[in-house]
């Protein structure tokens, strides 16, 4: 049929080839998922789906001045899972089967938390007990969620930009609380949650402390007297310095990718020199051991990728830090925190103590910590003020693989190492600005494991450094 004047065409009208089905007129078709896609994405931005991971890293803060610390991080965790949940079908890296296994393995301890250590002395099954095991899971879980939910976001959903730039924030939100670790060490705050838990619950010396603010934590380093060493916004300042560590070349990524004003180049250099300060007064030897592998490890993978402008300011800002040291005050306190190395002594009797642990179950573990018969300097003497290194103390409380032998046996303890290691290792060729500043999380971590505990916070800087590193392989945002 053939249109004539005055006749419009109708559906009817048009030619139907053979085999094509037409819907009749009140049934609307959908335009092809392809074409609503493209017009999605040069029209309508995608919902933002990052706010749970700015919840985490920013507003930690936030969760610290409430009492949240111990609950924040796996809280947060729980709707990035949901929405990987929600996806059905989610990638993940090989090394990551090593962390899943370390998580179902710990599960299994739990079986052993009322069993006896050898030379130990027997657990007290008290509520304490329970809530550091499930602390210790629930940052796991939250780590390995932390990891696959960044890794599964595409740039456009969660650009690395805004990632770097959480990161960078928190490391100046570590700088201010350093300093006000140094000038306001003895404020001490009670925060809501500690008005409102049960008396129970508060008796725990390690849950109160946890919902008490403090910007220092006060311990006897330099001689008998007890003196401040910053820790805002956590409890501990191993915890402060791991973390200052880490962050730093995701700050100096986001300050060199930043604004080419006077200001943008000029207020990144002076935090830099203010985290001097706080660094050097932490009395934090492993802290400055790590400064010395991300320096070292900075220069070597730039010096591979050919920037030869980026290596010389390294060492001249090197030099610089070293020349402010031996000209300051800061230059004495390091030389005498090196001459009182009183830590070195407890930490290997400990350490021993934990592979002693692991002999006796090495699978699974104990499934928590337990406590020594009196200590290295006496088995019967309780600690006292002229003794603070005598009475019983915390096996594996002296960094994260001592701590998961006697937790988790040498098959926790060794696929916590082994994950960092292949991460490490299966993107050591990516030489992009993102590549150097996630690979020196690997050395870094498996560094920090022999002397400091890497729970909450901690981990998660470190599976966002891997995260980051891992999707950069398909999406190079910094070459």
């Amino acid at each position: 049929m053939t249109a004539t004047a005055g006749h419009t065409p109708s559906r009817e009208d048009a030619p139907v080839a053979r085999g094509v089905v037409v819907p009749p007129d009140h049934v609307k078709t959908l335009p092809p998922l392809a074409a609503v896609l493209r017009r999605r994405g040069t029209r309508e931005p995608l919902p933002a789906r990052d706010w749970a991971l700015f919840a985490m890293i920013v507003l930690y803060p936030v969760g610290w001045l409430l009492g949240l610390t111990l609950a924040w991080i796996p809280l947060l965790s729980i709707p990035m899972a949901l929405e990987l949940i929600r996806r059905g079908r989610v990638r993940l890296p090989a090394p990551a089967t090593l962390w899943i296994l370390l998580f179902f393995l710990g599960l299994v301890s739990v079986t052993m938390l009322g069993a006896t250590v050898p030379d130990a002395l027997p657990p007290e099954m008290g509520i304490g007990r329970i809530l550091a095991f499930c602390q210790r899971m629930g940052d796991i879980f939250a780590a390995g969620v932390v990891l696959l939910y960044i890794g599964n976001m595409s740039e456009r959903e969660l650009p690395t930009r805004r990632v770097i730039k959480f990161l960078a924030f928190f490391f100046v939100v570590l700088v201010i609380g350093g300093i006000a670790g140094m000038f306001l060490p003895r404020i001490q705050v009670v925060t809501p949650l500690a008005e409102v838990l049960p008396q129970s619950i508060l008796s725990n010396g390690w849950v109160r402390s946890s919902v008490k603010i403090e910007f220092a934590q006060w311990q006897s380093i330099l001689g008998e007297a007890a003196s401040p060493r910053p820790a805002a916004p956590f409890q501990y300042t191993n915890t402060w310095g791991q973390c200052l560590v880490l962050l730093m070349p995701w700050f100096v990524i986001a300050t060199l990718h930043g604004p080419r004003t006077l200001w943008g180049k000029t207020w990144p250099v002076l935090v830099l020199i203010a985290s001097m300060v706080p660094t050097v007064y932490s009395l934090n030897r492993g802290m400055w051991a790590g400064v010395a592998i991300l320096v070292g490890y900075l220069v070597v993978r730039m010096a591979i990728k050919g920037s030869v402008m980026p290596v010389a300011m390294v060492l001249v800002g090197v030099a610089l830090a070293g020349l402010i040291v031996l000209v300051t005050p800061l230059g004495s306190t390091v030389m005498e925190r090196f001459d009182n190395p009183h830590s070195n002594e407890g930490r290997a009797s400990l350490n021993a103590a934990a592979v002693e642990a692991a002999k006796a179950s090495p699978i699974i573990g104990f499934g928590g910590q337990s406590e020594t018969i009196g200590s290295e300097r006496s088995i019967a003497i309780g600690q006292s003020p002229s003794c603070e290194q005598c009475g019983n103390r915390d096996i594996g409380s002296d960094g994260q693989l001592w701590m998961f032998l006697i937790t988790q046996g040498f098959v926790g303890a060794g696929l916590y190492l082994l994950f960092f290691a292949w991460m490490g290792w299966r993107f050591r060729r990516d030489h992009s600005w993102v590549g150097i500043a996630g690979g020196v999380t690997a050395p870094l971590a498996i560094w920090f494991s022999t002397i400091y505990n890497s729970l909450g916070m901690t981990l998660v800087i470190m599976m966002i450094s891997l995260a980051l590193l891992w999707r950069n392989e398909t999406s190079r945002v910094y070459t």
